[in-house]
């Protein structure tokens, strides 16, 4: 289950031993004293151990809309019932708490019997805006019995682009850890990685920087936690707490969405096709095949996050503005309301037991029935700055006796940029007919065409953007939108507009300046050790004492772990050094290649 947002003390480096002295596999022998435990702070943003019994949650999860349309390989993904969305609460071997839940793909599709699979892409309702930092984590297995040809994945991905806006020009953000059952069935066992910025969309399994990592008696039928820790300098990805691969050269920076799924790619996926899964004509003749999910977690790392930038978040004070009064573009501190809105009080609606989130009072919202597809709503302005990163959120409602449930109406977020001017520049949404450079398709907070959509219940929901150049303002919108003349209103409360960037510091231990010290930093250390700093390296002297020795590991050693933003240790008393050290040698050199090649 999503958690209230909170803070977590996360201790990074907790494979601590008490021991003596290490070698280092150098001829020398360190002693180490006390030092302290460094402990980053980290915002939870997700965690979900899917123990509950049923469908997923749907406030958190869900399946995409319009199925018909959504084919990725061989595969088409369901979620045209409330049956498809997936199952928690089953019982797993190997499970840390016994339960988990099951994404499936069946070799049976009844739209397209012989000719296509049916698979499962479960994703996250909200976005998830970088800022200094994300950490995203699964612990996660194909189950075996497996088959060669499919793909269980684990990733964040963002709304197909055109870019430059009109182009024609599809791209895409990505970072992926793939279970391939290629490998599950063969004998290598190597898991899958890949990440794009602005990449070309030409396939899923194309373009793209994949590594394959291979990893020493690993079985990708077992449980494992596969782990994404993305900044604005790097992606880099874990296996059971092991770096498998640091990037510095493709790195992401739009806000992307969480996405579990399980399918079957055709032969433009070389490594993963497989012409021995063909789909099944009969149901008679259908297996399935399943990705378990034990847990799931986002944590944001290492970023600033102002407070609320909008006036009167909760509808408690100022009168709306109404658009009709023709109040200027770039007018800031006032909500601005346009077509059908108005403000309830005492419940949602008046006198109702469902309370609101915040305060009395709430946003509500129905069509202007003009008979062709608009919007009502609301929206605010805030002063913005090229390159600033802004995350808005939302809490709303559709209440049982006006619902949007099996209607074309629904209700969504946006962040716009505008210039001086009023101009827009860019918008984290769009035109809802457009499923082109738009948000509106792939994000939408509540949905009259979700099957799984219920009515008297909050949803939290949240956008993301970068603002472009020649921003001067970030405009927050609340949109209603209505693509027939049919009824339904949506409440809105709590709304949220922050600002979001990344906590500048230095520490003398990242001699890769990626923002923490972590496995790399050792090893440039360690290939530098004994040498002077000169024209042939500048890394490893973390004392700039101009010689990279000793005195330079134990700064690392204090540091391992560590974010620029740290502010507090906890010191101990007895002799501490890294149970690891002596594996990070063979942790770098574990065999990871580029697509199929063979080198090392």
């Amino acid at each position: 289950m999503e958690t209230a947002v909170k803070t977590n003390l996360v201790k990074k480096n907790s494979s601590f031993r008490h021991l003596s002295s290490i070698g280092l596999g150098l001829g020398i022998a360190i002693m180490i004293w006390a030092v302290p435990i460094h402990l980053a702070l980290a915002q939870l943003l997700l965690r979900d151990d899917f123990d509950d019994f049923g469908p997923v949650d749907t406030t958190v999860w869900r399946l995409p809309f319009d199925t018909e349309g959504i084919y990725v390989g061989r595969t088409q993904f369901r979620g045209n019932s409330a049956t498809d969305m997936p199952e928690q609460g089953i019982v797993a071997d190997g499970a840390v708490d016994d339960f988990v839940a099951e994404i499936l793909l069946d070799t049976y599709s009844p739209n397209n019997p012989g000719n296509e699979f049916l698979g499962t892409d479960l994703l996250t309702k909200r976005n998830y805006a970088r800022g200094g930092g994300l950490t995203l984590e699964a612990r996660m297995r194909l189950v075996p019995p497996t088959s060669g040809g499919l793909v269980g994945a684990f990733f964040a991905y963002d709304v197909t682009r055109d870019s430059p806006p009109g182009t024609g020009n599809l791209v895409r953000d990505e970072i992926d850890h793939e279970l391939l059952g290629n490998q599950a069935v063969g004998g290598s066992q190597d898991v899958l990685t890949n990440v794009w910025n602005d990449g070309p969309f030409t396939g899923p399994g194309s373009g793209g920087s994949p590594q394959f990592c291979n990893l020493a008696g690993f079985d990708l039928t077992q449980f494992h936690n596969y782990k994404i820790e993305w900044t604005p300098q790097h992606v880099q990805w874990y296996v059971d707490g092991m770096l498998i691969r640091a990037e510095t050269s493709t790195v992401p920076d739009d806000p992307t969405k969480l996405h579990l799924n399980l399918w079957a790619p055709d032969s433009s996926f070389a490594d993963a096709y497989n012409a021995a899964l063909q789909p099944a004509v009969t149901w008679g003749n259908n297996r399935t095949f399943y990705l378990q999910i034990d847990h799931v977690e986002i944590n944001r790392i290492n970023t600033n996050i102002s407070g609320n930038l909008l006036v009167d978040p909760s509808f408690e004070e100022l009168p709306l503005i109404n658009i009709e009064t023709s109040p200027p573009a770039t007018t800031t501190g006032r909500w601005i309301e346009f077509n059908n809105t108005f403000i309830e009080q005492n419940g949602v609606p008046p006198g109702n037991l469902i309370p609101t989130v915040s305060g009395v009072r709430a946003l509500k919202a129905f069509g202007p029935f003009h008979g062709y597809p608009d919007a009502s709503g609301a929206f605010q302005n805030v002063e913005a700055q090229p390159g600033q990163e802004f995350e808005a959120s939302v809490s709303a409602i559709t209440t049982s006796g006006d619902n949007i449930r099996s209607l074309e109406n629904f209700a969504t977020i946006a962040i716009s940029f505008l210039d001086e001017n009023g101009n827009v520049l860019k918008e984290a949404f769009g035109d809802p007919g457009n499923y082109i450079d738009t948000n509106g398709r792939d994000f939408s907070l509540l949905d009259g065409r979700d099957p799984y959509l219920n009515s008297d219940q909050w949803v939290r929901g949240s956008v993301a953007a970068i603002a472009p150049d020649g921003t001067a303002f970030a405009r927050l919108s609340l949109f209603f939108i209505q693509l027939n003349n049919q009824a339904g209103s949506v409440f809105y409360d709590d709304v949220s507009l922050i600002r979001l960037s990344a906590i500048p510091g230095f520490l003398e231990a990242d001699f890769n300046e990626d923002g923490n010290v972590d496995h790399v930093d050792f090893a440039a250390w360690q290939s530098h050790f004994g040498g002077q700093i000169g024209a042939t390296h500048t890394q490893g002297d973390a004392d700039a004492d101009g010689d990279v020795d000793g005195s330079d590991f134990l700064i690392w050693q204090q540091q391992y772990g560590a974010f620029p933003f740290e502010s507090a240790s906890i010191p101990e008393s007895s002799t501490l050094v890294l149970s690891s050290l002596l594996a990070l040698t063979a942790l770098i050199l574990t065999c990871c290649r580029t697509g199929r090649s063979s080198g090392c």
